[in-house]
């Protein structure tokens, strides 16, 4: 059950947190006091708005204090750093062997939590194979099932079993992002994440590339060998490691294509 607690006497009344919540809990009495209604916390979904803009930590949710949450700090990112954080990030398909260090996707992982998810529901999990024979488990099990299929995927299946790893380019590891089976916004969410994993690795220096042959073989339902908890669904994932070549140009990409729409 949630539970929201507003200090009235440390509140300033400046009604930012009722321009927060995307649930609109929270009000103003005719007198001009925030307040809320047991009924209306029913809505809360739990995301922190509330407590994260209150400028002066009036508001305490699920019995968290303000005081015990990290403050938001002016650090902003040089031209240079930015462009070199986006652009810069390459997909790897040249790995060194060598496991990617615990600490640092653990680094990664703590940024990536804070993507978004629809409702807040933080429902994403995580699964990180490693080591060798698992990992040509792995690739062999979606090599059978592409070679299954026509044309290039089949090519695939056929380049694998001719000593080639074109399914997880010889990458140290690959990490899923898991959702609920039954949720619709499951893939979205896992997006996100891996959206922001992949950044957040970048910034460690470790290399990365979208599994798209992995996870296609897991949404046409072949039996990967993996432990999947009941009620998950493997939804994304990244083969991750240590690049084994240094990029020095940004090769081009196509234009912005926007439309406006007034």
């Amino acid at each position: 059950m949630t539970s929201l607690e507003l200090d009235q006497d440390h509140c300033i009344r400046c009604g930012r947190c009722i321009n927060a919540c995307p649930q609109r809990i929270l009000g103003r009495k005719p007198n001009g006091s925030i307040d809320f209604s047991q009924g209306a916390l029913a809505r809360c979904i739990r995301c922190g708005h509330c407590v994260a803009i209150c400028p002066k930590g009036a508001l305490t949710l699920n019995h968290i204090s303000p005081a015990d949450l990290q403050l938001m700090e002016n650090a902003p990112l040089s031209d240079t750093q930015r462009d070199m954080l986006f652009k810069g990030r390459r997909s790897i398909r040249a790995y060194r062997d060598e496991p990617v260090s615990r600490e640092v996707l653990n680094k990664a992982l703590e940024e990536a939590r804070y993507a978004p998810t629809a409702s807040n529901s933080e429902q994403v999990e995580w699964l990180l194979v490693e080591g060798r024979e698992r990992l040509h488990d792995l690739a062999s099990r979606v090599a059978d099932w592409m070679a299954t299929l026509p044309g290039r995927y089949q090519q695939v299946g056929e380049a694998f079993r001719s000593g080639h790893d074109p399914i997880l380019r010889g990458a140290p590891g690959i990490i899923f992002a898991l959702g609920h089976a039954a949720t619709p916004w499951n893939a979205l969410d896992c997006t996100a994440a891996v959206s922001y994993l992949e950044l957040a690795l970048h910034s460690y220096g470790v290399g990365s590339c979208w599994s798209g042959f992995v996870i296609a073989a897991a949404n046409n339902g072949v039996d990967l060998g993996l432990p999947i908890p009941e009620g998950r669904k493997i939804c994304a994932g990244l083969m991750i490691g240590y690049p084994a070549v240094a990029y020095t140009r940004i090769p081009p990409r196509k234009p912005v294509r926007l439309t406006v729409v007034e």
